[in-house]
């Protein structure tokens, strides 16, 4: 019994460090898209695609801060199975609806917001170089759950992300890569979703 309470407040702990977290990079995906909104006049696709995939990007972590608030609840119940499958999915959408649409976003935005090369080299180069040290970790979500297949979605991700800052500045098809993109991630976390532990 009274390693059964440790493991619950484990859990709670876990939770509560996750819902913080997540709740953060809401409000701060909000702020800096509200910022950008609030000082653009320009609304042409390649402006309103980056501020789109930041949007995604807020409902991503909001609804992943609502799942890890909802394990803690689980975890008041002592049900184990409930705390795991919302913290499954909680993972699931903050990091593919959250996570990816945010770094990609990045470049696209200081695409937007300078014409300074130098520094559109560094955010690209940052933002895809990061994802990728992430990826192969052994602690992202996407190598956790598609251990067999993960190498092929990480690469597909990075390639978006390279060919949209590529498109947006130079080539044609940005919306219509930017929506391929958009439709991967949230087939992937889709498929994802499909293997929750039951409640």
């Amino acid at each position: 019994m009274e390693e059964s309470a440790e493991k619950f407040k484990l859990y709670g702990n876990q939770a509560g460090t996750y819902a913080q977290f997540s709740g953060t990079m809401t409000a701060v995906v909000l702020f800096f898209t509200g910022l950008i909104i609030t000082n653009l006049d320009n609304y042409d696709p390649s402006v309103k695609v980056p501020v789109a995939l930041l949007i995604v990007s807020i409902f991503g972590f909001l609804y992943g801060t609502l799942l890890y608030s909802n394990a803690s609840e689980e975890v008041s119940k002592y049900n184990e199975n409930g705390f795991l499958r919302a913290m499954y999915l909680g993972d699931t959408i903050s990091e593919y609806l959250g996570l990816y649409f945010l770094v990609i976003s990045i470049p696209l935005v200081i695409n937007v917001v300078t014409e300074d090369m130098f520094l559109r080299i560094v955010s690209v180069i940052a933002a895809l170089s990061g994802l990728y040290v992430y990826e192969f970790s052994g602690y992202s979500i996407v190598e956790r759950h598609f251990s067999a297949r993960h190498h092929i979605i990480s690469i597909i991700s990075l390639w978006f992300g390279a060919i949209l800052f590529y498109t947006q500045l130079y080539g044609p098809n940005f919306v219509a890569l930017a929506t391929l993109f958009g439709l991967f991630i949230v087939g992937v976390a889709y498929v994802d979703s499909r293997h929750i532990p039951k409640a």
